[in-house]
């Protein structure tokens, strides 16, 4: 069995004492938005207790019916710094022994914990999500509740999202270095290392910040409330932090966006739907603006976007109406 480099033995040693972090920062947010909350509310999850807004959003989640949240209901506070205290040792042993089977042994157990801990975070939310009250004071037959594993979800008013905080993307940093060091001492079994990657990078992506498709029938407009039910329309905000806000009409995405100017740096997407193919989102900045008395948008904004010049040009001509770029669409309706 090949011996690691001096190197790679101290990157491993400082990789497990970084983990030591879990005992002190929170691993995990769950963060809600809502037009009666613009601030937001948040839940921090940390390796032994809950903290944040944990009672008010217990108390919102009660009245459709959901479990008040409790430490309690968490046995993993229990044994949670144990198994961290695992990882750590098994790390700090790993440099000591000095081998490189120990080093993919140390990657292994890396993923298989970080897979059972999305499992069970996922199982507990399926439970805390579907098993609600049948006396709770709202209920709407056949709506489940189960809060994003990780990512962004619409929940009635609410925009959820789940992901890392600060020990999580730790840990995440840590699984990557430990790749890192793998490569670097046996340059490479390439099938080993994909089978080992392969789930963290399942990890990190899922928390993009793409767009969501507007599912029409179901999505409700975050500014007017409205259901969202032309797919010829519509619109989305999404923030660097994945935080997505969908609109039924261009006027309800604007007034939102311009009573906003604070934030205007802080989306990376801005998204409206084409005309000319329902459903699908196109970049608000780069599309073509039609305004006519013939659109009949669902505000009533009488704009419909275009993504390609020309046949916003056809329909221009067809229905008489004003040419808006993007910039003319905003001051149109500051």
């Amino acid at each position: 069995m090949k011996s690691l480099k001096p190197i790679s033995r101290i990157a491993v040693a400082i990789c497990a004492l970084a983990l030591v972090s879990a005992y002190f920062l929170p691993l995990w947010q769950i963060l809600m938005w809502a037009p009666q909350y613009p601030e937001g509310l948040e839940m921090k999850i940390w390796i032994d207790t809950l903290s944040g807004d944990v009672r008010t959003i217990s108390a919102l989640n009660h009245y459709i019916g959901m479990k008040h949240i409790e430490v309690e209901m968490f046995p993993e506070f229990g044994y949670m710094i144990y198994i961290v205290g695992f990882i750590i040792g098994f790390g700090l042993l790993t440099a000591l022994i000095n081998k490189r089977v120990m080093l993919l042994s140390y990657i292994a157990l890396f993923v298989v914990t970080g897979i059972a801990a999305l499992v069970d975070f996922y199982l507990w939310g399926y439970d805390y999500g579907h098993n609600l009250n049948p006396e709770a004071p709202i209920i709407i037959p056949g709506m489940a509740y189960q809060p994003p594993l990780i990512g962004t979800k619409v929940l009635l008013n609410f925009t959820a999202f789940s992901g890392p905080d600060i020990g999580g993307w730790i840990f995440i940093v840590v699984a990557i270095v430990l790749i890192g060091i793998l490569f670097y001492e046996i340059k490479l079994n390439k099938k080993i290392v994909a089978v080992l990657l392969f789930p963290i990078a399942g990890m990190m992506t899922s928390c993009s910040t793409e767009p969501v498709p507007l599912e029409f029938g179901k999505d409700a407009c975050y500014s007017c409330k409205m259901t969202l039910m032309d797919n010829k329309f519509g619109a989305e905000l999404v923030t660097k932090k994945g935080k997505v806000f969908k609109f039924d009409d261009i006027n309800c995405l604007l007034n939102y966006y311009n009573a906003h100017e604070e934030d205007h740096g802080n989306y990376a997407h801005k998204l409206v739907i084409d005309f000319t193919r329902p459903g699908t989102l196109i970049d608000a900045s780069n599309s073509h603006y039609l305004k006519a008395d013939q659109v009949k948008s669902p505000m009533a904004s009488q704009i419909a976007a275009f993504e390609d010049y020309e046949l916003m040009k056809e329909n221009k001509k067809k229905w008489n109406g004003i040419y808006l770029s993007w910039g003319e669409v905003v001051t149109e309706f500051k």
